[in-house]
């Protein structure tokens, strides 16, 4: 899907979004107000969600927010969001690893730029490990420069390795680990020595670092080839087609909602402690058989869900799902949207594209 926005407005859906996600975040993002901030991976996923807050409040504030978004393709961004094609957008052509910060203060960065989708990391994992140790690296130089007051890591819960079977939800003390021989591996500890660089320069260079652990997610911008579950059914639910699960349908995972997300992110960026680190999502499991049944329940013509794989008795399902008591607790981020509506905002939202 390469044009994603028609003309150059704001959709009603994420302008509903992300006026939910201000009211949640609260005065906060007052703080952004006449800043400058570096977002990289500011074309995926969860950057253009990030320029979609900015964007929304810049439309009120006096005082705007000036972002600078590295990218390797100007010409794809604008494609994609003609509507964040703004005066106080401003991109910077190059490479995570290698882009020219512009003459200009640089007040918070958000680094986000990771190829989190499968298809990448099978095809070109050392491109993949390359561009987040080596981004992260490059990033945290210039917050070191500029003296940043707030840095957010955007990492993964890649980082914590397979959950055990046996572990409802992995808390962010979990001290397990991807598997070191296996190349898949490679987004995730990539990741985990990006936290390792973001302790490091915390502690050298004082650099006031803070770090998302995101999960799984479903919304908006999420690009349907991704190669995801969720995307997969998405898609081919959109096209009248079966809905293919490759497994026996007993995986667990849990979906956040891409607004509820980037409120979490905001929140972690401007008031979660130094050095610490949060998961972001939902903790509410589902298995991908009823995930399945989800997306079916909210299409517009039901279609049928094939299996290609058994259930095993006695075994224990894989599990991805995060505690997420630390952010609850800390910085009030509670998950609003339930998975039944955040299904029904995408589908809405991509038949409408």
């Amino acid at each position: 899907m390469e044009s994603l926005v028609k003309g150059s407005v704001r959709h009603p859906i994420i302008e509903q979004d992300i006026a939910q996600v201000a009211q949640t975040v609260g005065p906060s993002l007052e703080r952004l107000r006449g800043k400058r901030l570096l977002i990289t991976g500011g074309t995926g996923f969860i950057g253009i969600w990030l320029l979609e807050t900015i964007s929304w409040l810049n439309d009120q504030w006096d005082q705007p927010c000036r972002i600078y978004v590295p990218t390797r393709s100007p010409e794809r961004f604008i494609r994609k969001v003609p509507h964040l094609v703004r005066a106080d957008i401003v991109l910077l052509s190059g490479d995570v690893r290698a882009f020219e910060y512009p003459d200009d203060r640089c007040d918070m960065v958000i680094h986000a730029a990771a190829p989190a989708d499968p298809q990448t990391s099978d095809r070109d994992p050392l491109g993949v490990a390359s561009i987040i140790v080596d981004g992260t690296r490059r990033a945290l130089d210039l917050a070191v420069q500029k003296k940043v007051e707030s840095f957010l890591l955007v990492s993964s819960g890649a980082v914590y390795g397979s959950q055990p079977p046996e572990l409802e939800r992995v808390p962010e003390d979990y001290m397990g680990g991807p598997d070191l021989t296996n190349p898949r591996s490679a987004y995730g500890e990539a990741k985990r020595y990006a936290e390792v660089l973001c302790a490091l320069y915390c502690e050298k260079f004082g650099v006031p670092i803070r770090i998302a652990r995101p999960f799984t997610f479903v919304g908006p911008y999420q690009d349907i080839d991704a190669g995801f579950a969720v995307t997969d059914f998405l898609k081919e639910g959109l096209q009248g087609l079966p809905l293919h699960i490759r497994g026996d349908g007993t995986t667990v995972r849990s979906y956040c909602y891409a607004s509820d997300m980037v409120a979490a992110l905001w929140q972690i960026l401007l008031n979660g402690a130094v050095g610490r680190a949060y998961n972001v999502g939902s903790d509410e499991p589902i298995s991908i058989l009823e995930l399945a049944r989800m997306v079916v329940s909210a299409l517009p013509v039901p279609v049928d869900v094939v299996m290609s794989g058994k259930q095993v008795p006695r075994h224990k399902s894989p599990r991805y799902v995060p505690d997420i008591t630390r952010g609850r607790s800390e910085l009030d981020v509670i998950p609003t949207v339930g998975l039944d509506e955040a299904l029904r905002r995408t589908l809405q939202w991509a038949q409408e594209m």
